[in-house]
């Protein structure tokens, strides 16, 4: 199983420490530029003069249409309540009310525009409240996130920093996102990572409005989420990882829990269970699904390509229903992914007549089947199903009015190297540099009717801790996230590039152990 070494929290908490010498003269400069440096890049962000500063009497105040609203916007008040507590010390209290007086920071939904959507908010500050105007709660949670990217990074510390004005300028902000769909995968089949893990990269996510984390839960190596009626899946199929270790799986309560500590912060779940390829842990897991009635042996390297389902058995495809039934209960998403790519020792019409049946499967418990490519080239799938769409071709798709998700390996795959000189990952997509991964358009890949967001994968062949991790997501996963946030015509690589090198004070703050070359984002 993998975890954060003991060396490597020393390192993330002496950084901590050097940073806090730092913090407020940094921070100060910073924010008294009065620049908008959040990111993903809000469609309008309005300047006025002064400031609103947070004081340790201030109260959240917040109000609904309906007591039921009111509710969920006070759980979202105690989720930034705790955020501010670690840093500033200030116990905020949280009040439910229409009336706040000056001081206060107001989250509503009342009077809002429906225009906004789920996600859009709007920010009022003036030199006496911060009003957080909303058409739903989750508008008024990407809002908060906004928000903190407006205080001095010192904000994430969880210790409490003393020297620091909380300051945020007065403004106003109107946003919302241009695409509806903006994930981060995390391969959790080649190597395992705690349920802690996870969701440290959710929050971490979270803050720059990434909405879906699709766990890739199945793979030659490993099979890693509990399925009741199928036990050996986890217990021989989870038992090891690229490299031999460990490995490890989830518990159908601790996938319940993640997907719970998820939805908090208003990002959705998306489980996957990669096949009819990629599926050694399942068959090294029971022998019935192999055609001479044997277990194959665990598999820990890497290559790909070499594993099947059989597709023309009754008894594969009794039990992938149960495993999507049992899946199904427990995850409240929309979507289950069953993979579909690089079934390389599956014929083309085996393959065709898999992918239909199994998206049949899906549906049938109430969700929507997305599917790697080459999924869409399957006479079996129709405009129900989408695709996540890796290579550049999606001709198949776009024929039958599919949507969307790009995830292109050459622009957006997180495992994909900076440069030669990068320390994890693999380049058999090619070097996807900081500056590579902001400046493209999902519109470069397919019709902006059929897309439904953009997706980054991490792949971890070579990704066995959180340090690797942070460092292959970070920075990249910012410029992925604005790609999906904010419209073509208003991102800008010159522009995008400053405010990005502003982050790392906050990289540094939380802990996350990112890609630091300000050289190279910056140069001119």
């Amino acid at each position: 199983m993998s975890i954060v070494t003991t060396s490597l929290v020393l390192t993330f908490k002496q950084k901590s420490i050097e940073a806090k010498t730092t913090l407020a003269a940094e921070n100060n400069s910073i924010m008294q530029s009065g620049n908008n440096d959040i990111i993903p890049k809000p469609r309008s962000f309005q300047k006025g003069n002064g400031k609103f500063v947070l004081k340790k009497d201030a109260s959240i105040y917040v109000k609904g249409n309906t007591d039921e609203e009111t509710e969920e916007i006070s759980k979202i008040a105690e989720f930034i309540k705790e955020k501010f507590k670690g840093s500033t010390g200030f116990e905020l209290n949280i009040i439910k009310s229409d009336n706040p007086p000056a001081g206060s920071i107001y989250l509503t939904t009342v009077g809002s525009d429906q225009s906004l959507g789920n996600e859009g908010y709007k920010i009022e500050t003036t030199g006496d409240i911060v009003k957080v105007i909303a058409y739903k709660p989750e508008g008024i949670s990407r809002a908060l996130q906004s928000l903190r990217q407006l205080l001095p990074a010192a904000i994430e510390s969880k210790n409490v920093v003393t020297n620091v004005e909380w300051s945020i300028p007065v403004s106003t902000i109107n946003d919302k996102p241009e695409y509806a769909y903006r994930g981060l995968m995390l391969d959790v089949a080649r190597h395992f990572f705690t349920v802690d893990e996870v969701k440290r990269q959710i929050d971490h996510a979270a803050l720059y409005k990434i909405n879906s984390v699709h766990l890739h839960l199945s793979d030659d190596q490993g099979w890693r989420l509990e399925i009741k009626k199928w036990p050996d899946l986890t217990t021989i199929g989870g038992s090891t990882e690229v490299g031999g270790g460990p490995g490890g799986y989830y518990t159908q309560e601790q996938f319940k829990d993640l997907v719970k500590y998820a939805a908090e912060r208003y990002v959705e779940i998306i489980p996957e269970f990669d096949m009819p390829g990629h599926s050694n842990a399942a068959l090294a897991s029971y022998g019935f699904l192999n055609p001479d009635g044997k277990k194959k042996p665990l598999y820990t390297d890497i290559k790909v390509g070499f594993s099947s389902f059989m597709t023309h058995d009754e008894k594969t495809y009794q039990f992938i229903e149960d495993v999507i039934k049992e899946v199904a209960e427990i995850s409240p998403s929309k979507y289950i992914h069953i993979g579909g790519d690089e079934a390389e020792n599956t014929k083309k019409e085996d393959y065709d007549y898999f992918v239909g049946r199994v998206s049949e499967i899906v549906k049938k418990h109430g969700k929507t089947p997305i599917g790697w490519d080459p999924i869409d080239t399957s006479p079996k799938i129709d405009l129900t199903t989408v695709l996540q769409n890796w290579k550049d071709s999606n001709q198949a798709a776009r024929e039958k009015g599919m949507n969307i998700i790009v995830s292109i390996a050459k622009k957006a795959y997180l495992d994909m190297k900076y440069n030669e000189k990068t320390p994890y990952g693999l380049d058999w997509a090619g070097y996807i540099p900081v500056e590579t991964a902001y400046k493209w358009d999902l519109t470069d890949y397919a019709p902006q009717k059929l897309v439904l967001g953009i997706e980054a994968p991490l792949w971890t062949e070579t990704i066995s801790d959180t340090k690797a991790m942070d460092y292959m997501i970070y920075p990249r996963l910012l410029g992925y996230a604005e790609i999906g946030w904010t419209p073509k015509e208003q991102r800008d690589w010159n522009e995008y590039r400053a405010r990005l090198e502003k982050q790392g004070l906050r990289f540094k703050t939380l802990g996350i152990n990112y890609y630091d070359d300000s050289s190279v984002w910056l140069r001119r």
